[in-house]
């Protein structure tokens, strides 16, 4: 009996040791070969069979998804982490004066837009993290941050993240209506990616809310000045009726948010800038400076957002006024809207690549109807998107008390752009964007100066390519 004994611990041990990640039905044939020995009886090898699968079950597992990034998940199912990427090729092409000196930024040519890598996912069922770096023409932390879950309607979130305040902001780069975003997502008028802690939930169906602290500088910027070291303050709120009402086929969004921030460091303050629709980086239209150096200077800012989807045809727009504080000038304003219509020709519908949880409602991923074929050249999906967008700061002009514009000709306070779009997206993670945009500079110059030539219009195309998984 001891030598039994004996020999099934031995045959336990090895059989774990080799077989564990090993098919199920090849550990079943070495057990019933040590029965037919007589090492183990049919009563223990009953055992280890029951034994075997439950090992079997409880180990990792790797899943590989369909379009390209992989997972891993513990067998237990709480823990996991996801390797997700991105990449956006650009060209950009010019119709403007050419100015007396060198200016790259306004240059015919080829761009990396944007290079993402980062993992993201859940350790122990209750905390979540992301960690993405960004590779394009500087390296950086794009998106850092650890997450409490343990109440699902009132997640804490804590680290670098982006911001609950527009639609168009919460929407992720790959899957904006242009290649590039709308006047109303710039620095000053509403946050992007910032430092800071967010309490978020979903507490009834087809309803978000969220409140954050943040810095209020921009992203991977502490605070800039120990002397005004006021947090800024943000909420927000979202509804689908569409949700809620369970109408199918739809998307009826309605949103609002609202910040403040007082004691702002006036360095920081003094130089907001709003960069040419035709650019996602680099130069800019409207730049402010100080006219003195304020004693106190704090900003309040609010945003609307309303999107209607019905199948194929879609209706988006959003409204920001930020107003600037200052006991130079009292209160200055700068606002912007734009207004975007789409209709996907191959009649893939809007509603289902809308997202109605998380820190804000947005809309996600379109998967067409069927993918494209390249043998027989059909399949994926067709969108035309149209929008115009309108950017006014007349509140302050190169002579204004407290924010003035950084230079009497080279910029000017009012802009109008009109855009038209094409996108192709053979796949659910490549797409293909065409944009047109024509921009008219307004307001108290009613013009630019660029490298010595003078633009009043600016038209330009961006191209991209974009792969993600």
């Amino acid at each position: 009996m001891k030598n039994r004994v004996i020999k099934s611990i031995v045959a336990s041990s090895l059989l774990f040791s080799v077989v564990s990640p090993v098919l199920a039905d090849t550990t079943e044939d070495l057990i019933n070969a040590l029965i037919v020995k007589g090492v183990l009886t049919k009563q223990e090898g009953n055992l280890l069979s029951k034994k075997a699968e439950a090992e079997n079950n409880n180990s990792g597992k790797v899943k590989f998804k369909k379009g390209g990034g992989f997972s891993i998940e513990s067998g237990d199912g709480e823990s996991n982490m996801k390797v997700a990427g991105r990449i956006q090729l650009d060209y950009r092409n010019f119709d403007s004066p050419q100015g007396t000196s060198a200016n790259s930024k306004a240059a015919d040519g080829f761009d990396i837009r944007r290079a993402y890598l980062g993992v993201a996912g859940t350790f122990n069922k209750n905390y979540g993290y992301k960690f993405t770096g960004s590779f394009g023409s500087s390296t950086k932390l794009d998106e850092g941050y650890l997450e409490f879950k343990h109440i699902k309607k009132a997640k804490l979130r804590m680290g670098q993240f982006k911001m609950p305040m527009s639609l168009e902001e919460r929407t992720s780069s790959r899957f904006l209506n242009f290649t590039e975003r709308s006047y109303v997502n710039n620095s000053s008028l509403t946050a992007g990616k910032e430092v800071g802690i967010m309490l978020h939930g979903t507490p009834a169906k087809g309803v978000n809310y969220a409140f954050a602290i943040a810095n209020g500088y921009g992203q991977n910027v502490d605070m800039p000045d120990d002397r005004a070291d006021g947090l800024e303050f943000i909420g927000h709120i979202d509804t689908d009726l569409a949700t809620r009402n369970k109408w199918k086929n739809k998307v009826v969004h309605l949103g609002a948010s609202y910040s403040h921030q007082s004691d702002m460091a006036f360095s920081s303050s003094g130089s907001y800038q709003i960069k040419q629709q035709s650019l996602g980086k680099g130069q800019e239209f409207f730049k402010t400076a100080l006219s003195a150096t304020p004693t106190d200077m704090k900003r309040s800012r609010y945003g609307l957002e309303f999107a209607f989807a019905e199948g194929n045809k879609k209706f988006q727009t959003e409204y920001a006024n930020a107003s600037y504080d200052t006991n130079l000038s009292g209160s200055q304003d700068i606002s912007a809207f734009y207004v975007d219509v789409g209709i996907m020709l191959t009649g893939e519908s809007y509603s289902k690549s809308y997202k109605s949880k998380s820190a804000g409602g947005k809309f996600d991923r379109i998967k067409p109807n069927a993918n494209f074929n390249v043998n027989t050249l059909r399949g994926g999906a067709w969108e035309v998107m149209a929008g115009t967008s309108k950017f006014d700061a007349s509140d302050i002009t190169s002579t204004s008390a407290g924010l003035k514009l950084a230079s009497s000709t080279g910029n000017t306070n009012e802009a109008t752009s009109y855009r038209i779009g094409l996108k192709f997206i053979p796949d659910p993670n490549t797409r293909i964007l065409l944009s047109y945009v024509d921009t008219d500079f307004e307001g108290e110059n009613k013009s630019i100066v660029k490298s010595g030539a003078t633009i009043s219009d600016e038209r330009a195309i961006n191209l991209r390519m974009q792969y993600d998984f």
